[in-house]
């Protein structure tokens, strides 16, 4: 029996992660602080440490870790002034403390979840893991100052890892763009969309994310790897509106820096995980109503008014940055 920790396990990919592995027999510990978007509480079936991730040495019982699957972050990439240098010390000195945790606990396997958006602007090309990185907000920032952290880190101390750079993972129990577009339709709302929709992502179900960790874990070849976790297509931001059906919406102002088009190469997790994606976003949107809908119904929207007035300051700052 595998016995794996995830730090943010009670977040939108953390949750989802932990009932998968949970079904695979796995014995599962959790951290989690419980800041915003955490969906899932309570989990009967793993042990659960209410802690803030830089304090995870502070922790004593948990012993004989197979694998950390490293989760948490500051993931908004809006964010207010106030919340800038509470940012870098959930992403960098998190990281940093999660790190010298798997070194004490001789953990045998460290996983990371970065995010494509290391990449910055590719030029509209499907990106490769070997392509050079030019993140260009604060998020992909200290993403990218964490991977870096990680190989440097392993050189020193032998820790093995994975870096997974996730492209936009949507499913239920999340909040991003998909479950924010359905939450405002079933809701009555205005569907919200930055410019003019005509951006395209590379969109990933959760349940295929779950899978592509699962096959990282437990194989060789992905040791001390880099991975794109996308689906390898790419979809409109206005196409994604016509799937959802729903014609009530505003476009507001682009942030700066959006990149156009994002999608990911994944023939290298092909190759080497033996994975890909399975389900569609026509089956993923079912997959979503039926199991989310009374969520979604509830979920917090950001009104007009905010959004337009972060956004402004997400676009004075990027130009800075």
């Amino acid at each position: 029996m595998k016995k794996i920790l995830l730090t943010g396990g009670c977040g939108f990919i953390g949750s989802n992660l932990t009932d998968y592995l949970i079904k695979k027999r796995c014995k599962v510990s959790i951290i989690d602080n419980f800041t915003k978007n955490k969906v899932n509480k309570t989990h009967k079936n793993a042990k659960l440490y209410k802690l803030d991730v830089v304090k995870i040495n502070n922790i004593k019982k948990i012993k004989n870790v197979d694998i950390v699957v490293h989760l948490a972050a500051s993931a908004d990439i809006l964010i207010g002034k106030q919340n800038e240098k509470k940012y870098f010390h959930d992403n960098i000195y998190g990281l940093q403390e999660v790190l010298n945790f798997c070194t004490r606990n001789k953990v045998k396997k460290f996983i990371f979840a970065s995010s494509a958006s290391v990449y910055g602007d590719t030029k509209n090309k499907p990106v490769k893991e070997n392509f050079t990185l030019n993140p260009s907000h604060y998020y992909a920032y200290t993403k990218f100052i964490g991977e870096k952290m990680i190989k440097t880190y392993s050189k020193v101390n032998s820790l093995t890892y994975s870096i997974l750079r996730f492209f936009n993972i949507y499913g239920p129990k999340s909040d991003a763009v998909v479950s924010t577009f359905l939450a405002q339709k079933i809701q009555g709302k205005i569907m919200t969309i930055y410019g003019n929709g005509r951006q395209k992502r590379d969109f990933l179900h959760i349940d295929d994310l779950c899978s592509a960790i699962w096959k990282t874990m437990n194989q060789k070849v992905a040791n001390n790897k880099i991975y794109n976790l996308g689906s390898g297509k790419s979809l409109s931001i206005n196409n994604l509106k016509s799937k959802i059906s729903y014609e009530k919406f505003i476009n507001l102002e682009k942030r700066n820096d959006d990149i156009e088009i994002s999608i990911a190469d994944i023939f290298k997790a092909k190759k080497e995980l033996k994975w890909k994606p399975k389900i569609l976003m026509d089956e993923g949107l079912k997959r979503i109503l039926k199991i989310d809908y009374k969520r979604l119904k509830k979920l917090k929207i950001m009104p007009i008014s905010k959004q337009k007035k972060i956004i402004k300051i997400f676009n004075k700052k990027s130009k800075i940055l």
